[in-house]
């Protein structure tokens, strides 16, 4: 069914699609496994809000109706009705949520982006382009600041006497969490480099590389 045009906002259009042909023997069985694929769509003054149901929303017991809506042109959020059990919702529920999330533009360049009074969204108010902009920027400045603290350490310990770094990652050998370490060391061997792996606990003695200070 065609989506809604632009000049009639409030009007929502469903679309059903199903995963393929099969027996169900309820109706009750038929209206829920509808309900995990349905599709709803809103336009909103010319952006397109597309609505589905989340997993978790059948998958967790009490975690209540809840819908991932995403945004013509990139931007995804969220919206839950924890007091509508995934067993009692239908597809009239789910237009319902969709119909209360609003659109705002965004605070740094006006373009479309969530509410964030009607979503879950942790956007606040950007659309996605300056929102994932802002988050390289801030990721790529960790990363200098890492690469400086990084350069200090190897010319500090070059100065005593030490010709390489050894990144490695420790596998520990009675479960848990891997991590990164890093060892400074004087002109290393594999058999050392091992040794240091081995002392350190780990289970996984050639996960490293070995770097020239």
């Amino acid at each position: 069914m065609p989506s809604a045009p632009s000049s009639t906002p409030c009007l929502a259009v469903a679309c059903i699609a199903y995963r393929g042909a099969r027996s169900f023997p309820n109706p009750e069985e038929k209206r829920m496994v509808n309900l995990k694929n349905v599709k709803v769509v809103r336009s909103i003054g010319g952006v397109e809000l597309a609505a589905t149901v989340d997993p978790c929303s059948w998958m967790y017991p009490g975690y209540g109706l809840q819908i991932s809506v995403m945004m013509d042109g990139g931007g995804k959020a969220h919206l839950n009705q924890k007091s509508l059990a995934f067993e009692q919702a239908t597809e009239s529920d789910v237009k319902t949520l969709l119909e209360g999330v609003r659109i705002v533009p965004c605070k740094q360049c006006s373009k479309p982006a969530f509410d964030p009074t009607s979503v879950s969204t942790n956007r606040e108010g950007e659309c996605e382009s300056c929102f994932m902009a802002k988050l390289n920027a801030e990721f790529a400045a960790s990363q200098e600041k890492e690469r400086k603290k990084l350069a200090k350490l190897d010319a500090k310990y070059k100065r005593q006497g030490f010709t390489h770094r050894v990144d490695a990652w420790i596998h520990p050998s009675g479960g848990g969490d891997d991590r990164q370490v890093s060892y400074y060391m004087t002109d290393p061997t594999d058999e050392q480099i091992k040794k240091e792996l081995k002392k350190s606990g780990s289970c996984v003695l050639d996960d490293y590389k070995v770097i020239p200070l």
